[in-house]
């Protein structure tokens, strides 16, 4: 800066702002590897956590619906834990369980907790135990795997109570003469119509042969679709391979609600789960196994370019540090979700 008179400058100042590029030092981050072998139902969480669980009764009607609430709280990467393995009795139907989050992220990491809560519903009537939950993790503090475990719960699933309604039976109606008002002489047909010839035979006549074949044809289409349709279900694989373009269209619906109320974390959120849902999915990797590198090698395998996994890169770089920064800025978010949008839009075209 500079100034015009020394006497004076306290008044008539001028200064002129000159760019000037600064950098700050470079940091270095060791990241170390996992020791000894994985357990098998390693969960993903480095971290110290706890793990709880319970169910909302312990009786219920047959075919109605039980909570089973399993609750993982802690510090640590908590919005990376997987979904604990339920292994239930095969008279119990289980549905996808209903995931929500309540997590806070710090200078010291993330902390909170995230619940997964079960509907349960017994078919049949009796006594049923929930095994325990097995769930194991990387403790950062002891730098060991360690392993949780739920309690165990059982509940009686009782006969349903309903009762087939009563058949009401009418008596007869009461009759009524019949009347024809205006009606004495009724209208006289001058030909004798579609009759058949005495003595003819209903199987003598083609359209009876014929609404035979039809109905034939029609039980062996019908018998085509019913088992084509059985056949593509039973495929787990294919199913979610085809739903795989509508399940992200709708997560990325709910980004876009968060984005339009200003909700980044959300929207972050649920950017990543649009994309690693769809990526597990299509490329029928478990989530378990599914890694950045398992997830490009596959895209690689089926012929996508370079530059839309670099697009993918670049998207998942900038969701992660946006999610874990301290303070992270709302900008950028409408062209994180173009580009999310653009690469589901372009592999569902090639894949």
């Amino acid at each position: 800066s500079g100034r015009s008179d020394p006497f004076f400058g306290d008044f008539f100042s001028t200064y002129t702002t000159v760019a000037r590029a600064v950098a700050s030092e470079a940091v270095k981050i060791t990241v170390k590897p996992l020791p000894g072998t994985k357990p098998v139902d390693f969960s993903g969480i480095a971290g110290k956590i706890n793990i709880s669980a319970g169910i909302n009764r312990d009786s219920v009607n047959v075919n109605d619906a039980l909570n089973y609430k399993i609750t993982i709280s802690g510090t640590g990467n908590l919005r990376l834990a997987g979904v604990p393995v339920l292994r239930l009795p095969p008279d119990i139907e289980v549905y996808d369980p209903k995931i929500t989050e309540d997590l806070k992220n710090t200078l010291s990491g993330t902390s909170g907790q995230k619940t997964f809560e079960y509907l349960l519903i017994p078919r049949h009537h009796g006594d049923y135990t929930i095994p325990s939950v097995a769930y194991s993790y990387f403790n950062t503090s002891t730098g060991k795997f360690e392993h949780l475990t739920t309690p165990e719960f059982r509940f009686h699933a009782r006969k349903s109570t309903a009762q087939v309604s009563d058949i009401a039976v009418f008596g007869g109606v009461a009759k009524e003469d019949v009347r024809y008002l205006g009606k004495d002489i009724r209208f006289i047909r001058t030909s004798p119509g579609n009759l058949t010839k005495p003595g003819e035979q209903l199987l003598s006549q083609n359209s009876f042969y014929l609404s035979y074949v039809i109905t034939f044809l029609l039980f062996l289409i019908i018998l085509f679709l019913r088992r084509e349709h059985i056949r593509r279900n039973a495929d787990i694989a294919a199913v979610k391979n085809r739903r795989a373009g509508k399940v992200a269209v709708k997560r990325l619906k709910e980004a876009s609600a968060c984005m339009k109320k200003g909700e980044s974390d959300r929207f972050y959120e649920e950017i990543l789960k649009a994309i690693w849902g769809y990526l597990s999915d299509k490329l029928n990797i478990p989530v378990s196994d599914l890694t950045r590198n398992s997830a490009i090698n596959a895209l690689q395998q089926k012929g996508i370019d370079d530059k839309k996994i670099t697009n993918l890169a670049d998207i998942l770089d900038k969701c992660e540090y946006a999610r874990y920064a301290p303070a992270s800025s709302d900008s950028g978010v409408s062209e994180i979700y173009d580009d999310a949008s653009g690469f589901i839009r372009s592999v569902e075209n090639e894949i």
